[in-house]
This record gives C-alpha cells, structure tokens and sequence, in this order.
C-alpha cells in the first residue's frame, strides 16, 4: 500500500520523488502541449490566460493552506495529548504516596507497567497506523484496586476522590490518543488537492512565452511549489506515522522519573 511505503521510508525519499516526479511530470505534458497548440496562438491570449490562472491559483492556494493548517492544528494537538497523558501518569504516581504502602505500591507497579506498555508495545504500533489495545490491562487493574480501597480516615477518602478524578482525565486522554492515531486526511480532500494541482498547473500551458525553455521552467517550478505544500500536508497528515511524528518523548522522561523516585516505605 503506497501510504505504509510512504511512511516506512524517509521524508527526503518520497518528498523528492513527489517534487521531482511532479515537476517532471508537468514539463512532459508542457512538452507534448507545445507540440499540437502553435505558441503564436497561446501568446495572443496571453492576457486572458493571466486573468484565469489568477483566480485559479487564488483559489487553490487558500484551499492548500486551510488543509495544510488544519494538518498542522492535529498534529500539534496530537502532541499535547501524548504530553497531557504522561503528565497524568506521572502525577497519579506521585499521588499513591498518599495511600498506605500495601495498597500503594500495586498501584505504582500498574502505572509503571502502563508507562512501559506504552513506550515498547503500544507507540511501535501506532507509527504502523494500528491501534494498540494492551494499555487498558494494567490501567482496569489499577481502576480495581482504587475502588476496592476502604479509606480509613477521611484525608484518605478525599485522596482516592482525587485519584478517581485523574485517573478518569488519563481515560480521556488515552482515548483521544488512540483516535488521533486513526486521524488523517480523508481520501476526497485527497483527490480534490490532486485535480486542483493538475489545473493549475496545467492553465500555465496556455501562455505563449517566446524561450520554451523558459516557459518549462516557470511550469516546472509552479509544479514543484505546489508539491513541497503537499509534501507538508503529507508529512503531518498521521500524527503518529512516519519520520515527521509525535515521539514518545515525554512518556520516555516520566519513566525516568518514575525510575529515580524515591521508593515509599513503611
């Protein structure tokens, strides 16, 4: 499938071969154009060719850039995501210090576990465009022992409250993680970017330049500019998929910090 291609090889790779292959490719129809309509014919026309091709690309670059911008506001909240659901895990650790050792310390081990669930199972499946599902092991374990807890006093009823609270508010994260996973482009908006770049580059046939080498250039890089936009929109479109992708960066660090907590004793 050419989207598993795309993002199982680096951005340089398929990002050339789109600018190149695009600008490649409008220059063979320009050649092939100039061949059957005489230049004399297209230079007469030359005005009304300019006026079209104005409002065409107009329209189309506002289109590009809503998509493109769109593309970067998910990924962005992608990113704040992840970052919001490790900044969970490491407070709801910091927070079994709170309950006596005995019913504290299954629950650290559940959210160490669910740290490194993540990490080494979960975010190698994502970047493959699946979504992960062992995560939810460790977080119903930790849900079980919270509410068969009996707090003895009522600091400790107000601490499991608060503890149920975040560890919804992890739920919630967690599951707009896993949907953001499947997020992208949908393949209209796709086919509508593609027959949008065929006419406006193709209008860029119909001006009658003097030097054909010059007109090729010019077409050529109309082409090329159009593919670097798409090759943005490309890169960003799944959050977690390919070189240019949410990193499990902050889950890695709460690890570390989970890792050199001082350990609760009786």
């Amino acid at each position: 499938m050419i989207v598993d291609w795309i993002y199982n090889h680096p951005t340089w790779l398929w990002g050339n071969i789109l600018v190149w292959g695009s600008a490649g490719l409008a220059s063979a129809g320009l050649a092939i154009f100039h061949r059957f309509v005489h230049v004399d014919t297209r230079r007469a026309h030359n005005d009304l060719a300019g006026f079209s091709i104005a409002i065409i690309s107009v329209v189309y670059a506002v289109l590009l850039a809503f998509i493109a911008i769109a593309t970067w506001e998910s990924f962005a909240s992608a990113a704040a995501i992840a970052e919001n659901e490790a900044g969970l895990v490491g407070n709801l650790y910091r927070d079994t210090r709170g309950f006596p050792p005995n019913d504290g310390e299954p629950m650290r081990n559940e959210l160490r576990q669910y740290i490194a669930l993540v990490i080494r199972q979960e975010w190698p499946m994502q970047r493959q465009g699946a979504v992960p599902s062992s995560g939810w092991v460790p977080l119903a374990r930790l849900h079980d022992e919270l509410v068969q807890f009996d707090p003895q006093t009522r600091g400790q009823g107000v601490i499991q409250a608060e503890f149920l609270h975040s560890l919804n508010e992890l739920y919630k994260a967690r599951t707009a993680r896993l949907a953001a996973v499947q997020g992208h482009v949908p393949e209209l908006i796709w086919w509508i970017i593609g027959i949008g770049g065929a006419l406006t580059t193709a209008f860029t046939y119909l001006f009658g330049f003097q030097d054909f080498r010059m007109h090729i250039t010019m077409t050529a890089a109309v082409a090329a500019s159009l593919a670097l936009v798409c090759v943005l929109i490309v890169a960003l479109d799944w959050p977690f998929r390919g070189e240019v992708s949410v990193s499990p960066a902050a889950y890695i660090q709460v690890e570390r910090d989970l890792s050199a907590a001082v350990p609760v004793t009786e």
